[in-house]
């Protein structure tokens, strides 16, 4: 360092300076003393060898000394400068990383009324009907992952002075994490499905409207405003809401450090954190061309600094701060006793160069197993327990009926006072409606019943939500992975081919399933069908082959093209009936429903279909009379011993005279009622 003083450069000591390190007010008044000394020491050794007398040597720890003072002063000038909003001073205990310390702009953040309303929006909807602990709100989500990138953040800087972290990358890391679901509306993931399927209306009505005028497809107009819909995201919605803010905040933002220079532009960058263009950026990593392009896509900061657009939203590998909290978040409010330990993750990261020379988070190779066990693996498990749970699903479509309900009949008020429909407010961003549609919001108007416009809605939420008078599981079927034991992937029907496969064959069904009873017409609408699709985050693919791992005993670095382990998706198929209220005791058409699903599912698989009842308890109320014969299963049917509840799964698998069938025990259906239960 004293060769290159001459240059004027700073102690390496006085670089990595941090306005995030000290909560001191002032510094102590010895604080130039203390530094001054260890300077004439630090000068002293370099001249080890010479005269004490030596002038030129005195003339070096004087020039030393004030070199050294001249540039304590000017940092620490600096640092009292923007201190107040860099400083620890929020200090909210979370009862999932505990005491948190975060700089007092993210306070300055939260109590604006963009932030609060997250109060009043549930984590996980209407899950929460399922598992009642799980009445988290996306309010707290927020504030505990800001927490973790900013300790992630921190970590690098320290491990990795070479990475040039400044204050302004630490904020913007930390206020896209405090950000990221500021556009979540009432009933978070669930209102995205309303949008979407209003979309999907509205394009049959387009088609419809265009065969009836002679016109193959519809109007541009009518394209435009369907894509809107269809597209619609919650991450959109964020970014707008965030523009607001940066507007509302803009001295406090100002004060803290962030501008727009040659280093990058911080505002943009905070959304291009938050909603990074995914398919864009995995475009060019498939032809190699990110580290040529990045600028031409990315404006807030240039690709040297790329690793930190997968710090809140990982386009790379969905390995972010975001999912380490909900993960633990969600598991401890539902009763989930599961976790993924993001802190052995945090500490063990380094950032490292790709393939071809962009910078990305890289976790140590030993973790590689860690990472898929107990992080991918429990993204599964929550969602086949907790968030597509049947009767989760079953909720979520009677509530998205309700709010097609209440958006014919109720209008918003919004900017200029215009009056709007819910969806309106949320296609077109409205800053003042968009931002009232909260859980709250559409509850209260549902239980007061003070707008007589929403009086059908009101009784279907009683119906249906708070008198738990649901529709029926005809059945739920796992998919098999790969088409007659191949490696084809099993293709996924669509929710219309499934409900017309089953129809066709109900026909067939009712006249075989108690023959004595007569048959009740079943119509399409009353049939509901979802698709389910259960992975690591990334579909059928596997995360962990787009991460770049380095090795802790050298350093190299290496990707995994195949991880044999991997399990990364699973397929399953909802279907329901939803009758009248009266009729949803009617176990008769339910099993013909059933027997009707299972026939048209053996034409799409080699093997047995096993029948196994959802509910086992529920298995008594099913069992048919003595007097009605089923029919007998057909070679490929298998059914379920009796009594099915108390048979292991094992047991349950088809013929021992197949052997190569044994494999074929994830092809097995549940029910509300079993095919063939015993008599």
């Amino acid at each position: 360092w004293l060769k290159s003083s001459r240059s004027g450069s700073a102690p390496p000591a006085l670089c990595t300076m941090s306005l995030f390190d000290d909560d001191a007010a002032e510094p102590a008044p010895s604080a130039l003393d203390e530094l001054s000394g260890d300077a004439r020491k630090l000068g002293r050794t370099s001249a080890v060898g010479s005269s004490t007398d030596d002038m030129e040597a005195m003339t070096e720890y004087a020039r030393i000394e004030a070199l050294v003072q001249d540039r304590v002063r000017n940092i620490l000038a600096t640092r009292s400068k923007v201190l107040p909003l860099l400083r620890q001073t929020f200090t909210p205990n979370d009862p999932v990383h505990g005491l948190m310390h975060l700089p007092a702009i993210v306070k300055v953040v939260v109590d604006t009324l963009t932030f609060q309303r997250m109060r009043q929006i549930k984590q996980l909807g209407i899950c929460a009907l399922v598992y009642p602990g799980a009445t988290h709100n996306r309010f707290f989500h927020s504030i505990g992952t800001c927490f973790l990138a900013y300790e992630l953040t921190k970590v690098l800087r320290v491990r990795q002075p070479e990475l040039c972290i400044s204050d302004r990358d630490v904020l913007c890391v930390s206020l896209a994490g405090l950000c990221h679901d500021l556009g979540h509306p009432c009933f978070s993931h669930m209102f995205e499905g309303f949008v979407h399927s209003l979309g999907k209306e509205k394009r049959e009505q387009a088609n419809t409207r265009a065969a009836a005028d002679g016109r193959d497809e519809p109007t541009e107009e009518e394209k435009k405003t369907i894509a809107t819909y269809e597209s619609w995201t919650h991450e959109q919605a964020s970014v707008f809401l965030l523009k607001g803010l940066f507007k509302e905040l803009e001295g406090p933002f100002r004060e803290a450090g962030l501008r727009v220079d040659d280093d990058g532009d911080d505002f943009m960058c905070i959304g291009e954190l938050i909603d990074p263009p995914k398919t864009e950026l995995e475009a060019l990593l498939a032809e190699k061309q990110l580290n040529n392009k990045w600028s031409s896509i990315i404006k807030g900061r240039p690709v040297e600094k790329a690793w930190m657009y997968e710090i809140v939203s990982n386009w790379r590998s969905g390995i972010d701060v975001d999912k380490f909290d909900y993960f633990r978040r969600d598991a401890l409010h539902l009763g989930i006793q599961r976790q993924f330990d993001h802190g052995r993750y945090i500490k063990g990261i380094k950032v490292v160069d790709d393939e071809g020379g962009v910078p990305t988070i890289s976790p140590p190779d030993k973790d590689k197993d860690n990472l898929r066990e107990n992080m991918m693996e429990l993204r599964k498990h929550l969602h086949r327990t907790a968030y597509q749970h049947k009767t989760v699903k079953k909720l979520e479509i009677h509530m998205i009926d309700i709010l097609k309900r209440m958006d014919e009949a109720l209008r918003v008020t919004g900017l200029n006072g215009c009056k709007l429909r819910m969806s309106e407010a949320a296609v077109t961003f409205d800053p003042v409606a968009y931002p009232k549609l909260t859980d709250t919001f559409v509850e209260s108007r549902l239980l007061d019943r003070e707008d007589d416009t929403t009086t059908q809605a009101a009784d279907l939420y009683e119906q249906h939500i708070l008198r738990r008078q649901m529709m029926r599981l005809v059945a739920d079927w796992d998919l098999p992975r790969f088409r007659d034991g191949g490696d084809r992937p099993f293709p996924l029907p669509e929710s219309e081919e499934v409900i017309a496969g089953l129809l066709a064959e109900y026909p067939s069904a009712a006249s075989s399933c108690y023959p004595d009873r007569p048959v009740r017409a079943v119509v399409a609408s009353e049939l509901r069908s979802q698709v389910a699709k259960i992975h690591y985050g990334m579909g059928s693919q596997d995360p962990i082959t787009r991460v770049v791992f380095h090795s802790t005993k050298s350093e190299g670095s290496r990707g995994f093209q195949v991880d044999y382990d991997a399990k990364p998706l699973r397929q399953k198929i909802f279907v329901f009936w939803n009758p009248p209220v009266e009729e949803l005791q009617d176990t008769v058409t339910l099993q013909r429903l059933t027997y009707a699903f299972h026939k048209w599912a053996e034409g799409k698989v080699t093997g047995p279909v096993i029948a196994v009842p959802a509910s086992p308890s529920k298995l008594r109320a099913c069992r048919r009379p003595q007097a009605s014969p089923l029919p007998s299963p057909s070679p490929t049917l298998a059914p379920a011993p009796a009594p099915a509840e108390l048979v292991p799964e094992a047991s349950m698998a088809a013929p021992t005279e197949t052997p190569a069938k044994r494999a074929r025990r994830t092809l097995k259906i549940n029910a509300s009622c079993s095919v063939y239960p015993d008599p």
